[in-house]
């Protein structure tokens, strides 16, 4: 999932998590977000399918900001940018969950009078199935609710219709009462991710992308067509306070491979708005001349590459070392066009838990040492291992993973690079039987905590399909800190704990992290930029925000 970083952003997220997120917000009218002209349709492009348009297995950038609008979490953001976008509010629930003293147990309530965008009514006991489909159909947000009290057994059991203990709802009351084995701090906002959305209780256990459920939200998709199009319409009647109703009727959106090609048709106005940033040698000109309707923001987010343990070379930690020590972020920058911030973390700055030491492998923004490199492949006993480097064919990826696949063979390995399409992806690099020694990887935070780009190196979290931890890390010192972490509720309190965690991640060389990425927005000339181009800090352009002038 995606996210901004803003000036001042970790102490401002510190302080929020410190109390809760803040008030529930639930008197608020979406910070302007609706402000503009109403009715109308737009043709937005993303560059490659979405990994799903199923909630329960949807979790890529190109999934989750259109799913936003669509399927509606206990929990959700105020609709704003900046720290004040990172507020937890009531979604389907009436506020924010009361918790216990031991911080084990969740209760909030459904909203009275809610309906799908069918007409089914909304019942509390959806919420359990919602998360049954999730544990299920072996997600990757499967991690994120193995907390709950009975998860573990039902995923065991096999069953679809079998019943997670912990969950306990009252379609009467509408009441909602989640048990954990284990305090977890990062809990409410779990609640508002997309794997949350609610769905009715009769939603099949299988992918629906090309007959996407019902939701609870401003938007429905009508329209699904695999690798070509999908179109969201307004969903009449839609009235929960703090979400926007959404300013167009229609937005349909297309599929186009080429970014050249879809930053032209922004320009000429054949398409209202593309998802990728543009390429490098258009980006220059679009900057200038057409500045009134284009913007770069920067993320809450890490790039690497993954360096599977499991697998050699890279089970040699000098050879993941020689990978850090080699990488140079200067070259992969100009490949970007400017837009990316060297880094030397797994948790990137703007979320608590990030460490600013100096990186132990040299400046994170100046080119790489090569000759030092091979020296430890030659001490590794490395020299000439066949490596194949994965990479995908999104905007600017086929480029890194050539960059890289060269610095691999520069170094002292036998590199060959492998392009798959975006849309399998990291289903492909996922999936254990892959057996992938190293590749692109990227994560957007899924809510503001460390505990989002951690698991990426958690051991507990390894699973055989939607695998997030790419590289296999499997160290129990970390496993350990991160569970433990996991039960304080009082982030601040505990942030130097998960720097050192932060630390130790790349001192081990369980990642080649590159930097945080710029994304942009850039719109047609029929769009009002000004008043209607919200960017939300967990998941970008927000599509309720867009208007026509």
């Amino acid at each position: 999932s995606r996210a901004l970083r803003t000036p001042a952003l970790a102490l401002a997220l510190a302080a929020l998590l410190a109390v809760g997120c803040g008030s529930s917000g639930s008197d608020d009218d979406g910070g302007g977000a609706s402000a503009g002209q109403q009715g109308g349709a737009i043709t937005i492009a993303q560059g490659s399918q979405p990994d799903a348009l199923d909630p329960a297995l949807a979790y890529t950038s190109n999934s989750w900001e259109p799913l936003w609008l669509v399927y509606t979490a206990p929990l959700t953001y105020k609709r704003a940018e900046g720290t004040e976008g990172a507020e937890l509010i009531p979604g389907v629930a009436t506020d924010l969950p009361e918790i216990s003293e031991d911080g084990r147990t969740y209760t909030f309530t459904i909203r009275d009078g809610l309906e799908y965008s069918d007409g089914t009514p909304v019942k509390a006991s959806d919420f359990e199935h919602a998360i049954k489909r999730v544990l299920n159909l072996e997600s990757g947000g499967t991690y994120l609710f193995e907390g709950i009290e009975g998860a573990t057994e039902y995923i065991e059991a096999g069953d679809p219709e079998g019943d997670i203990a912990g969950i306990e709802a009252d379609d009467a009351t509408g009441e909602v009462t989640v048990r954990l084995t284990a305090a977890d701090g990062s809990f409410s906002n779990v609640l508002a991710t997309s794997f949350a959305g609610l769905v009715p209780s009769s939603t099949p256990f299988r992918n629906m992308t090309e007959d996407p459920p019902p939701g609870v939200g401003p938007y429905a998709i009508t329209e699904s067509v695999p690798n070509r199009q999908f179109v969201m319409e307004k969903v009449d009647g839609f009235d929960i306070p703090g979400i926007p109703a959404g300013n167009l009727d229609t937005i349909t959106t297309e599929i186009v491979k080429s970014p050249a090609r879809a930053a032209q048709d922004v320009i000429d106005g054949r398409l209202d708005y593309m998802q990728d940033p543009p390429p490098t040698d258009l980006a220059a000109e679009i900057r200038e001349a057409h500045a009134d309707r284009y913007k770069e923001w920067p993320t809450l987010s890490v790039n690497y590459f993954f360096l599977n343990q499991s697998l050699p070379p890279f089970d040699d930690e000098k050879v993941r070392e020689a990978v850090n020590v080699g990488l140079d972020s200067t070259a992969i920058a100009r490949i970007l066009g400017g837009r990316l911030s060297g880094s030397c973390n797994i948790v990137p700055d703007g979320i608590p838990g990030h460490s600013e030491r100096e990186c132990p492998f040299g400046d994170p923004d100046g080119p790489g040492d090569v000759e030092a490199a091979k020296k430890l492949i030659e001490e590794a006993g490395a020299t000439g291992e066949k490596v194949t480097v994965w990479a995908n064919n999104d905007a600017t990826r086929p480029e890194i993973g050539q960059y890289y696949t060269g610095l691999l063979d520069e170094i002292g390995l036998d590199a060959d690079l492998k392009v798959i399409d975006g849309a399998i992806y990291f289903d492909t690099i996922g999936n254990v039987k892959t057996r992938a020694q190293t590749g692109l990887a990227n994560w957007y935070a899924d809510f503001p905590h460390p505990a989002t780009f951690l698991q990426q190196v958690d051991g507990t979290a390894i699973q055989p399909t939607a695998n997030g931890n790419y590289g296999m890390v499997d160290d129990p010192e970390i496993n350990e800190e991160i569970a433990e972490l996991l039960t304080e509720t009082d982030l601040p309190s505990v942030a130097d704990r998960w720097e050192a965690l932060d630390e130790r991640v790349i001192d081990r060389s369980y990642i080649a992290p590159y930097g945080s990425e710029e994304l942009t927005t850039f719109l047609s000339d029929r769009m009002d930029f000004e008043n209607c181009s919200l960017v939300h800090p967990l998941y970008g352009n927000d599509y309720s925000s867009f208007c026509l002038k």
